[in-house]
C-alpha cells in the first residue's frame, strides 16, 4: 500500500463528510509524502479539496463531494436495463468535459445522493425523486426514461401467505401494490423488502422468498429460467419507471454541461435503435451483465425523455399519493 492508496481508502470510508487534511497526517506518512500524494491526487482529478479555514482544508473523493465541482458531471445510475440513452449520453459527454458514471446497488441511497450532491444527475424511481425532491428541496425532475420493464415474479403460484420481496418507496412496489389489490391479496401476502436486486434475487433462488417484484434484466432471466411472471405493462399498461433527477447546485455550477447533456439525451433517445449496439456494448461493460440479459432487457421498456405532470400525478395516485406542488420539483427550463 502507498500513501496514495491509503489516503484513498480513508476517504472512501469517511464518505461524503470527507476528511481535514490534518486527519491524513496521523496515517503514519511524513507530511511531506503526504502533501505530495494529495497533489498528485489531485491532479488525477481523483480527490478535491477545498480550503474551510485558514490553511484548514477538507477533502473528498470525486465521488463523494457533496457539492458540485466545476467542469464535471457525476451521473449515479442503478444496475438495470433503463437506461441506454442516459449512457450513451454520459460517452458522448466525455468528448468534451470530465464525465463519470457511478453505479449504485440501491434506488434509495442513489436518491439519497443526488440530494445531498454526491451525484449531479441519477436514474432513479420516480415516487423516490418526487418524494427526495418535495423533503429536501435540493433536485429536479428533469426527464423519463424507461416506461413499463417490470413485474412480478413467482416461485408456484399467486395464493395467500406467500412471501413477496420489493424494494422500498419504488415503482416496484407501487406496482405490487397495485397488482395486489386487483387480485384480492392486499394483507394477505408478506412483502418484505431489498436494497440491492443481487441480495432480492439471491432469496428468491435460494427458496427463502415466493416471489418478488423486479425490474429488467433480472425480470427476463427468471422468466428464462422457467419461473411464472406477470409484467405489470399488460395489467396497468405503460407507466414511468425510473425519472432523469438533477442536482439543484449543479444546475447553478454546471448549467451549461446540463443543457449539453439534456439535448444530446433527447437525440440519443430518438436515435437509439441505431445505436443499440453501442449501448449494449456499455451495459455489459458497466453492469456485468450478459450480452443477451441486456437485449432482452431491453425489449422490457418503452424510452422516452418525455414525462408529463399528468403521467407523474397519475403513477402518485397509484402510490396514494396526491401532490399539489408538482412545479416545484420539475425542471422546466431546460
Amino acid at each position: 500500500m502507498s500513501a496514495k492508496d491509503d489516503i484513498l481508502e480513508y476517504l472512501r470510508e469517511k464518505s461524503h463528510e470527507g476528511a481535514l487534511q490534518s486527519e491524513l497526517y496521523e496515517l503514519g506518512y511524513s507530511r511531506s509524502t503526504i502533501a505530495e500524494a494529495i497533489e498528485s491526487l489531485e491532479s488525477e482529478k481523483m480527490i478535491v479539496r477545498r480550503e474551510i479555514g485558514k490553511k484548514a482544508y477538507r477533502i473528498w473523493l470525486v465521488e463523494e463531494a457533496p457539492f458540485p465541482i466545476k467542469g464535471l458531471l457525476r451521473l449515479g445510475v442503478l444496475k438495470a436495463a433503463e437506461y441506454p440513452h442516459a449512457l450513451l449520453t454520459a460517452r458522448d459527454l466525455e468528448k468534451k468535459h470530465d464525465v463519470r458514471v457511478i453505479v449504485y446497488s440501491s434506488a434509495l441511497e442513489l436518491t439519497n445522493a443526488l440530494a445531498l450532491g454526491k451525484v449531479d444527475l441519477a436514474c432513479s424511481p420516480l415516487v423516490t425523486q418526487v418524494l427526495f425532491g418535495l423533503l429536501t428541496k435540493s433536485l429536479k425532475i428533469a426527464a423519463g426514461c424507461g416506461f413499463g420493464g417490470s413485474g412480478l415474479v413467482v416461485r408456484k403460484e399467486l395464493k395467500e401467505g406467500i412471501t413477496i420481496g420489493s424494494s422500498e418507496l419504488s415503482t416496484m412496489e407501487t406496482m405490487l401494490k397495485l397488482f395486489l389489490e386487483k387480485h384480492d391479496l392486499i394483507g394477505k401476502v408478506n412483502v418484505v423488502y431489498f436494497k440491492k436486486p443481487e441480495e432480492i434475487m439471491k432469496s428468491f433462488l435460494e427458496g427463502e422468498i415466493d416471489g418478488l417484484s423486479i425490474w429488467e434484466p433480472y425480470l427476463s432471466k427468471l422468466e428464462k429460467k422457467g419461473f411464472k411472471v406477470y409484467r405489470y405493462t399488460e395489467k396497468f399498461g405503460l407507466f414511468p419507471c425510473c425519472t432523469l433527477g438533477v442536482n439543484r447546485e449543479f444546475l447553478k455550477t454546471n448549467g451549461e454541461i446540463f443543457k449539453e447533456f439534456m439535448e444530446l439525451y433527447r437525440e440519443n433517445t430518438e436515435r437509439l435503435e441505431e445505436r443499440k449496439k453501442e449501448a449494449l456494448e456499455i451495459m455489459v461493460s458497466l453492469f456485468g451483465f450478459s450480452k443477451e440479459e441486456a437485449k432482452a432487457g431491453l425489449k422490457g421498456f418503452v424510452f422516452d425523455y418525455r414525462l408529463s405532470e399528468e403521467q407523474i400525478e397519475s403513477t402518485l395516485e397509484r402510490f396514494g399519493l396526491k401532490v399539489f406542488n408538482l412545479d416545484s420539483i420539475l425542471a422546466k427550463d431546460f
